[in-house]
């Protein structure tokens, strides 16, 4: 989809865009052999041309960050499958909601094979190396919420390409948590771990603190959980957009995460819910 795409380019918008797929240039490549071809001013067909040249350079040398910062947010979504190899759907956990407050309690990661988790006060630094070998980022709300946490944080510039999945989800009309959206989706979680938030995190840290046993397990799969549903999303953005496209693509596969390595105390998650308030009506549905 990538190379299918002229948004990035400085005045192609959504009407130019799609004008110029009308016009049978459906490709970077197709631009570049028939320029003429599309009904543009000669000075916009020549800058295209130029910035067409620079992005196929871009794409050889895997510099993702190349179209991130010229795409729209929603668009975004576009550098997938390019640039997913080195992928990592991200997460993070606070002790609290409120920033310059609060600090990171645990960062989860899946990076389409197997989940992985870094917890404050035993290896939350080791996250720094590992996420230099990562090209693509993707969280839900992660502009806003879990990047700025860790740039400030660990320190650390994360100028990885970032598919925040708000974006196109707001855009098809899906808007809310992450949650709320699950479930319109049909992803409903099962049991009372699925009416845990962020705020209940929060308590979860608070018990682990106090030795509370199982409360380090439950937030970690509370954590994990948000995680492993972002490729699902992302796969469903992805299929939806392409299917209005005028042109073939390939539509994804709905993944099937590998099982989460942690377990959670039932009982403790009840006790929090009722302490919080957070999606405790609801419990007489499960």
């Amino acid at each position: 989809m990538l190379k299918r795409t002229f948004r990035h380019i400085y005045g192609v918008g959504e009407k130019t865009e799609q004008r110029l797929w009308g016009e049978g240039l459906t490709s970077w490549e197709e631009f570049l052999d028939a320029p003429r071809q599309a009904s543009l001013p000669q000075w916009h067909r020549d800058l295209i041309c130029r910035e067409l040249e620079k992005s196929l350079l871009a794409l050889e040398r895997r510099k993702a960050f190349y179209f991130a910062e010229k795409l729209p947010a929603a668009l975004l979504w576009r550098l997938y499958p390019e640039f997913g190899q080195r992928i990592a759907y991200l997460d993070i956990e606070t002790t609290g909601l409120i920033a310059g407050q609060s600090t990171i309690t645990v960062i989860g990661v899946y990076d389409g094979e197997q989940p992985r988790v870094y917890v404050q006060g035993r290896d939350l630094s080791r996250f720094v190396e590992d996420v230099t070998t990562v090209t693509l980022l993707v969280t839900y709300n992660g502009k806003l919420f879990d990047l700025p946490y860790i740039r400030q944080e660990l320190g650390i510039p994360l100028d990885q390409a970032h598919v925040d999945l708000r974006y196109p989800l707001a855009a098809l009309g899906y808007k809310g948590g992450l949650k709320k959206i699950e479930r319109t989706l049909g992803m409903e979680r099962e049991g009372a771990l699925s009416l845990l938030d962020g705020w209940c995190a929060v308590r979860l840290w608070q018990y682990y603190l106090q030795g509370e046993e199982g409360a380090l397990e439950t937030l970690l799969r509370y954590n994990l959980e948000d995680v492993m549903h972002l490729p699902s999303l992302l796969a469903v953005v992805y299929n939806t957009y392409i299917q209005r496209m005028p042109f073939a693509l390939s539509m994804l596969e709905l993944p099937c995460p590998p099982a989460i390595p942690f377990g959670f105390n039932e009982a403790l998650v009840y006790r929090v819910l009722a302490e919080t308030g957070r999606g405790y009506e609801r419990l007489d549905q499960l």
